[in-house]
């Protein structure tokens, strides 16, 4: 018995040690099986328990990601100190502990494992063997190894969701939704006032940044779980980023617009942000988007940008042609926008995003006061 308990305490430890590495040191890929499998049931039971289709729903959804970092945490100080008791405790009563308390083994073994991780160091229990005194010393190693390694997780993954909590408000303002525009409103002003290159310039900077967080989902997967419950979220502000790549090379004439209906930017953005839809899609529970909603909305999109932009006076393709590259280029995205909004509660397919050409402001919350 004292064998199996040993190798169960070892055999925990190695879990502990693989899990950490995977999660922490390997820059791409999942995380590890004790913090994956801890993400996956946790945000399926808040999502269950909560809900995501009311304002106050997602709000409640918004707080697991914070949740889950002080989790993640105690997650492995537990499994930390759980391996290290069933280590001791066949030698409980190997330990020299001052007082005279009958404790039975098992609370001895739990106590010096606690004792040897945390580092105490009050003294009060003294192993007699020499193999057990450097078990003890591999303990108080391990633990403060481990308290170093959270810490600095802990600062990196806050790091990363700022950048990625800054981008998506940028496009947020950017695009104007604070004001009632939308992504048809900077291809009217774009092309009233010749700043295609600025435009250009713009999309360059915001991929390059989007590159950056795209890289931090793979070097973090607790961010997956990390959401605004506002306008501001990232699948939002993304789904507005695809929308105005998606109208530049589809709608705009090419003869006019060069830049921006047929340069490396604009299809390269439209890579970069494909790339963080299929980073997520193997994360959640896929919710199924009914294709007859989104080919209404797919349609019922291109004739609000289509009048807008000919109201506006830019230079259009012809709307056969338009309709056809619009069909075929919002089709690799729209259904994995719409589950993946679907999936934290945002309104989809319908009052959010807004319809293109909306009066500045004719703003409607997003999230009820």
């Amino acid at each position: 018995m004292s064998v199996l308990t040993l190798l169960a305490g070892v055999l925990l430890l190695l879990l502990l040690l693989r899990d950490v590495y995977v999660t922490v040191f390997v820059a791409r890929g999942p995380a590890g099986p004790i913090t994956g499998r801890l993400y996956v049931y946790a945000w399926q039971l808040w999502h269950r328990l909560f809900g995501h289709s009311t304002p106050e729903a997602r709000r409640r959804l918004s707080h697991l990601g914070p949740l889950l970092v002080p989790l993640t945490i105690l997650i492995w100080a537990f499994v930390l100190w759980l391996g290290f008791a069933l280590i001791f405790l066949p030698y409980a009563r190997q330990f020299q502990l001052d007082g005279a308390a009958p404790f039975p083994g098992w609370f001895n073994a739990l106590y010096i494992s606690g004792y040897s991780i945390t580092t105490l160091g009050i003294g009060d229990v003294t192993p007699t063997g020499m193999a057990l005194r450097l078990v003890m010393v591999l303990a108080g190693a391990t633990g403060f190894i481990l308290i170093t390694v959270a810490v600095t997780y802990l600062l990196s993954v806050s790091g990363a969701l700022g950048r990625m909590t800054s981008l998506s408000f940028e496009i947020y303002r950017f695009v104007g939704r604070d004001e009632g525009y939308g992504p048809v409103n900077v291809l009217i002003v774009a092309a009233r006032t010749q700043s295609h290159d600025e435009l250009t310039n713009w999309l360059g900077s915001t991929a390059s940044a989007l590159s950056q967080v795209v890289q931090s989902e793979d070097e973090f997967p607790l961010l997956h779980y990390f959401h605004m419950p506002n306008e501001r979220a990232m699948p939002l502000a993304l789904a507005d980023l695809l929308e105005i790549v998606t109208l530049c090379r589809t709608l705009l004439d090419p003869e006019v617009y060069p830049v921006v209906t047929q340069g490396l930017v604009s299809a390269g953005t439209q890579r970069i942000v494909m790339r963080y839809f299929h980073a997520l899609r193997p994360k959640y529970e896929r919710i199924q988007v009914e294709a007859g909603r989104v080919e209404q909305d797919r349609q019922r999109r291109f004739e609000a940008s289509w009048a807008a932009l000919e109201a506006g006076g830019v230079r259009l393709r012809t709307k056969g042609e338009a309709w056809q590259r619009y069909w075929e280029l919002r089709q690799e995205w729209d259904t994995q926008s719409a589950s993946l909004c679907l999936q934290f509660g945002y309104p989809c397919l319908e009052d959010w995003p807004a319809l293109p050409g909306r009066q500045p402001g004719a703003r409607k919350d997003f999230v009820e006061d």
